[in-house]
């Protein structure tokens, strides 16, 4: 297998995840500027040359919908897709009670945490943030992952990211594995890749043997991106370690892992 080494991580300086202590002013940031974080708190690592793929096709339409909610001493805002667009309104009617689901229960969970943990000492607001990025829409596949973030004092706040990818067909959540159906033995590329790399990165807590057997990722270009919690392997500095490997390494040549008539 041919991979490389370089080694890509984007340090974004407004990216609450990539804040180091003492660099949230007055222990506090602004909701434009937490809400940017959301998508910039990641530390990315390439891996295998880009492959290739089927043609796209087009994908559904997708729009935000946000829940907003003001407490004393803080502020809740939750961002979700809503899709149309789809053939079947069922699965459309599912998929988007199911984001909405979601962005309810963070609003939910929030507003707990914050009864919890009572006003800021110091006076400063305490934020919690949820939103999404789309990360594939086409062929039949819509991918994203969604990210949420609370700051409750301290340094910095704490970032939890899930990704999701979906067959749009019938609104069925795809596993890497199912994926990837055409290479049961994908993880025999992917875990030594992701081993090296994490070896040659500063900081690395060591411990990683594989993906697991329900790894976190999402679809991107023409392949895969595999990643992990903060703090799981790396310092909180790295963010969410991103590891990107195309279809064209992981399965057969011609295979179309968006084509399930087949296996």
């Amino acid at each position: 297998m041919i991979m490389s080494k370089k080694i890509q991580i984007r340090l974004c300086l407004l990216a609450a995840l990539l804040l180091p202590t003492g660099m949230l002013l007055e222990g506090r940031v602004s909701e434009a500027a937490a809400s940017e974080r959301l998508h910039a708190s990641q530390a990315q690592f390439t891996v295998i040359a880009p492959g290739t793929t089927a043609a796209p096709n087009q994908g559904v339409q997708v729009e935000t919908r946000t829940i907003t909610k003001s407490l004393p001493g803080a502020s809740i805002k939750a961002e979700y897709p809503h899709v149309s667009g789809l053939k079947s309104k069922s699965v459309q009617r599912r998929l988007n009670s199911f984001f909405k689901a979601r962005a309810e229960a963070f609003v939910k969970k929030s507003v707990q945490e914050m009864k919890q943990s009572g006003p800021s000492p110091s006076g400063h607001e305490y934020e919690f943030l949820g939103n999404y990025n789309v990360t594939y829409n086409k062929n039949g596949i819509l991918s994203l992952y969604e990210q949420t973030y609370a700051y409750t004092g301290g340094a910095h706040g704490n970032s939890y990211r899930e990704g999701m990818t979906f067959r749009l067909e019938d609104g069925k959540l795809l596993t890497l594995d199912e994926l990837l159906r055409a290479n049961p033995n994908y993880r025999q590329i992917v875990d030594p890749a992701i081993a090296q790399q994490l070896q040659q990165t500063q900081g690395y807590f060591g411990n990683f043997k594989t993906i697991g057997p329900n790894p976190s990722y999402y679809v991107k270009d023409e392949g895969v991106v595999i990643f992990f919690p903060v703090y799981e392997y790396l310092p909180y500095v790295n963010g969410f370690p991103e590891f990107y490997f195309p279809f064209s390494q992981l399965l057969p040549a011609g295979t179309n892992p968006f084509d399930f008539t087949r296996r």
